[in-house]
């Protein structure tokens, strides 16, 4: 497992066992992810798919108490996989991290509590799986808009589709800092 730089996000690279019927690979263990520091037991598993390339879901995040953790695989496509850390004190507040997860690369993402996340598809029919460390709150569920300029992602491909409630988001400049803080 690889620490992002400054981040407590880790790029977890699973092992795979070819052999001429295809490949296997361990996607959860909870002994060797506690080893790498990942303190994280799921909740809850979500799957999404996204038809069209370009297409960007994101910037999500849920608010204290409930800040979640989750774990992204990209199992069908490709996508371009942001988190953005929004811990106030933090030496990356506020700055992207980025890249690219797919079907063929074998490589998932943590995220921790406190960071927002999205990704932009690079190829159509796109299929993403996330462990969940925490259920879906409504009340605390947040976002910012995919384009704010305060935070600067640098989104690879022409952005095709963007859902009405990710385009609603506000920009992270007026938000109160610290309006992350706390921990269930």
């Amino acid at each position: 497992m690889t620490q992002i730089a400054g981040t407590d996000a880790r790029l977890i690279e699973l092992k795979v066992h070819d052999d001429e019927r295809g490949a296997f690979a361990r996607t959860w263990c909870t002994e060797l992810f506690a080893a790498a520091g990942i303190l994280f037991t799921p909740v809850q598993g979500n799957t999404s798919l996204t038809r069209a390339r370009g297409s960007i879901r994101g910037m999500h995040f849920q608010r204290a108490p409930w800040r979640d953790a989750k774990i992204v695989r990209c199992s069908r496509g490709r996508i371009w996989d942001v988190i953005v850390d929004l811990r106030p004190g933090s030496p990356c507040y506020r700055q992207p991290h980025a890249r690219i997860l797919s079907e063929t690369d074998w490589t998932m993402l943590y995220v921790p509590p406190g960071f927002a996340h999205g990704f932009q598809t690079l190829s159509d029919d796109v299929v993403v799986e996330y462990l969940m460390g925490e259920r879906y709150v409504p009340t605390v569920y947040d976002g910012f808009r995919y384009d704010d300029p305060h935070v600067g992602i640098d989104w690879p491909e022409p952005v095709t589709s963007v859902s009405a409630s990710d385009l609603a988001w506000p920009a992270l400049a007026g938000r109160v800092p610290g309006f992350l803080a706390g921990v269930r």
